[in-house]
């Protein structure tokens, strides 16, 4: 049997960063982008217990108590409209309708690398062809908006940017993707920004306050991360009216569990449990931060809990990693970096973690140079 499968999927290798990896009992885990202190308090086992009743009829769409909640969480960014809101399991759910939107054989995106790998892995399976502007490792991987924008060009059709970047944890100025967007609007390039990461950082930095002002920008946020909720799998695009004809081309009614849909207005009216978050993270952050001498970081964000870690020495620093009992991402999983790098995401609790890391350096400083 010959299966008529897309053209562009072929030949091609998935690439993802999720492997289901077996964790060794006594490691850390330092791997999947979480909010490491967990959802909020104000969840409770009893509130779950009471969405029990909600598991047999379909889901109350179109959702109102959650798009009232997530434009009352976004209101300091901007006022947005429930209508503008698009509804989905999970940022990458999102992300992959958008996609089917835009993309065809052949269509041309701009992106960033390193960066969320699945999104692009998607864009490649549906056929696109990516325009790379790299964060360069000699400087630390800073983002450049000076080179996206010289890198942008009429036959754009999207430009991808995640912000927080993953795997670095920075985070990349309004102002910055303003420029951007203003330019490609110029030429009829959407701007997708995913913020997956976005709850880590101020509101006031989220590109929700381009929406009403550029026809052009898309921003996709998830409660997966800073809310704590990745189980829920809820996740949200923020559009411009304009665009909402369009985007309801794509089915898309009751993709999100009643369950999730009753929980999570609850945890976007917890302001404090994320600025406590934020807090602690920041304060981890930089111990782990300041305990290095040999392991290099790229630039972040000191609330964001990941960050790029890397090493001039030939070796897999993943392997290292794992050696001492610390399970993190694998750099390979990026495009544009390799077996030298890994992404760390920051853990509750320090105690274990510092000694292990000296461990680990102590074994990264005897191995030989790499000739990169």
């Amino acid at each position: 049997m010959k299966y008529r499968i897309r053209h562009s999927l072929a030949d091609y290798k998935v690439q993802s960063y999720v492997h289901g990896d077996t964790i060794p009992d006594n490691a850390i885990d330092c791997s999947l982008g979480i909010n490491p202190f967990g959802y909020t308090p104000q969840l409770t086992e009893e509130l779950y217990r009471e969405t029990f009743s909600g598991i047999s009829p379909y889901p109350s769409y179109p959702y109102r108590e959650l798009r009232a909640a997530i434009c009352e969480y976004l209101a300091p960014a901007a006022k947005i409209a429930p209508e503008q809101l698009a509804i989905h399991t999970g940022s990458m759910g999102m992300l992959i309708d958008l996609n089917r939107l835009f993309i065809d054989e052949g269509t041309h995106v701009l992106v960033g690398e390193p960066t969320f790998s699945s999104a692009t892995t998607d864009m490649r399976a549906m056929g696109a062809q990516l325009t790379v502007v790299a964060l360069r490792e000699e400087e630390q991987f800073r983002f450049s908006v000076a080179r996206f924008i010289e890198a942008l060009r009429p036959e754009h059709t999207l430009v991808y940017l995640d912000n927080p970047n993953n795997p670095t944890g920075q985070m990349i100025p309004l102002a910055d993707i303003e420029q951007l967007a203003q330019k490609a609007a110029a030429q009829d390039t959407m701007v997708i920004v995913d913020e997956a990461y976005g709850d880590f950082m101020p509101l006031e930095n989220s590109a929700v306050a381009l929406v009403n002002k550029y026809p052009n920008v898309i921003v996709v946020k998830t409660l997966s991360k800073g809310f704590g909720l990745a189980g829920l799998r809820t996740g949200y695009a923020v559009l411009p009216q304009a665009f909402m004809p369009i985007m309801q081309k794509l089915p898309g009614e009751m993709v999100v569990t009643e369950t999730a849909a009753r929980l999570t207005p609850i945890a976007l009216r917890d302001r404090e449990h994320i600025t406590r978050s934020k807090t602690q993270i920041a304060a981890n952050k930089a111990r782990v931060l300041e305990a290095l001498s040999v392991l290099q970081a790229s630039v972040t964000g000191d609330t964001v809990p990941i960050v790029l870690l890397y090493t001039e020495r030939d070796l897999n620093l993943f392997d290292v990693m794992l050696r001492h009992g610390i399970i993190t991402e694998r750099g390979e999983d990026f495009d544009g970096i390799g077996k030298r790098h890994i992404r760390l995401r920051v853990p509750r609790d320090l105690t274990e973690l510092l000694p292990r890391l000296a461990a680990v350096e102590k074994e990264v400083e005897g191995a030989p140079c790499s000739s990169r």
